[in-house]
């Protein structure tokens, strides 16, 4: 049950949006890396997560921003959680925006991190698809409760 609750808690979205944006900004680094180079469509320049280090009881606000290399619209983004190298949960959340090849795509979402969350490792994937279902990036971010 405590399982549940914290999957259930631990990536309930506050919000989640495809936005074009013209420029990056004052984005500051990437919080994380690249998990599948093959994966080119999409490339992120920018990971973005705040407050870092994660801590309990917070949202953690994700803004992830990069480079469409091809016309495409957005459908959808699959977030994978890992707890101490174990596959934890999986949600998926609905994604929108269609852009043309070598528009800038920033995707913000918020995660909450609830006081119960046991402490241990914890790694988050996600993956933006397209309309016809093809994944156009992979982006993990690690991090430990404590």
């Amino acid at each position: 049950m405590k399982a549940i609750l914290l999957g259930l808690c631990l990536l309930s979205l506050a919000s989640a949006s495809g936005l074009v944006e013209t420029k990056l900004g004052a984005l500051g680094g990437n919080i994380g890396s690249n998990c599948d180079p093959s994966l080119t469509t999409y490339s992120v320049t920018t990971f973005l997560v705040t407050p870092w280090p994660p801590t309990k009881n917070v949202y953690l606000n994700l803004n992830m921003t990069g480079t469409v290399n091809q016309a495409l619209t957005f459908q959808e983004m699959d977030i994978f959680v890992t707890f101490n190298g174990v596959n934890f949960y999986q949600e998926t959340v609905k994604e929108s925006g269609t852009y043309k090849a070598g528009q800038t795509a920033t995707v913000i979402f918020k995660v909450f991190l609830p006081g119960i969350a046991p402490n241990g490792k914890y790694g988050v994937i996600t993956k933006i698809k397209d309309t016809a279902g093809a994944y156009l990036n992979c982006w993990q971010v690690a991090f430990s409760l404590s």
